[in-house]
C-alpha cells in the first residue's frame, strides 16, 4: 500500500478518508514479481477498506475461457482481443471508482508512456490520488522458478524482456506525481 497510507494507518489506527476519490495504486514490476500476491495481501490486511484488485490477465483468462477455447495459456491467447480487454478494464475501473476506497491496478505497468496515459485517463475519471508500488527486478532464475509455479506462466523469454523494460522506480513516480 502507499507508504503514506500505510504509515497513516499505523500511526492513527484509523482508515484514511478516501470517499471523494479512491486511492489508485499502480503495481510496477515484471511478471512473477509478486504484484497480485501483494494486492491480495493488502485486501486481507486492511479489511476496513474496500479494496478492488483489477488485473488485465484476469480479464484475458475470462475472455479466453468464456469463448469455450479451453484452458487459458499465453500461446493460445488471441492478441486481437486486446481492444476488448482494454474496454472491459475501463468498465471495471469506472465501476470500482464509485464503490471502493482503494483500487489496485495489478499489472506490470513497465512502459512509462503507457502508465502516463492510464494515469491521465484516471484523472479524467475524477481520480485525484495515485500511487506506485514498485517491485524491483529479481534475478532471472528466481523469476523463472516463480513463473513455473503460476497458473499461467509467461516463460523465460518474456521475463528477460520484462527485466530489460523495468525502469528505475522514480521514473514511474514522476508520471503519477506530474498530473
Amino acid at each position: 500500500m502507499n507508504t503514506a497510507v500505510t504509515m497513516g494507518l499505523a500511526a492513527t489506527g484509523r482508515m484514511p478518508d478516501l470517499k471523494t476519490s479512491p486511492l489508485v495504486i499502480f503495481t510496477v514490476g515484471t511478471a512473477a514479481s509478486g504484484k497480485s500476491t501483494w494486492a491480495r495481501s493488502m485486501q486481507s490486511r486492511y479489511t476496513g477498506l474496500r479494496i478492488a484488485i483489477i488485473e488485465r490477465d484476469g480479464i484475458r483468462v475470462s475472455l479466453h475461457e468464456g469463448k469455450s477455447e479451453g484452458v487459458f495459456s499465453w500461446p493460445a491467447w488471441n492478441p486481437a482481443l486486446e481492444g476488448k480487454v482494454q474496454r472491459l478494464w475501463e468498465q471495471q475501473v469506472r465501476g470500482a471508482i464509485g464503490t471502493h476506497d482503494v483500487l489496485v491496478l495489478a499489472d506490470t505497468h513497465l512502459d512509462v508512456a503507457d502508465l502516463a496515459k492510464k494515469a491521465q485517463w484516471l484523472r479524467d475519471q475524477g481520480v485525484t490520488e495515485m500511487s506506485v508500488h514498485y517491485f524491483p527486478a529479481l534475478p532471472l532464475m528466481e523469476l523463472i522458478r516463480r513463473d513455473r509455479g503460476r497458473g499461467h506462466p509467461v516463460g523465460g523469454e518474456v521475463l528477460r524482456e520484462h527485466i530489460k523494460k523495468l525502469e528505475p522506480e522514480d521514473r514511474y513516480w514522476e508520471v503519477v506525481e506530474s498530473l
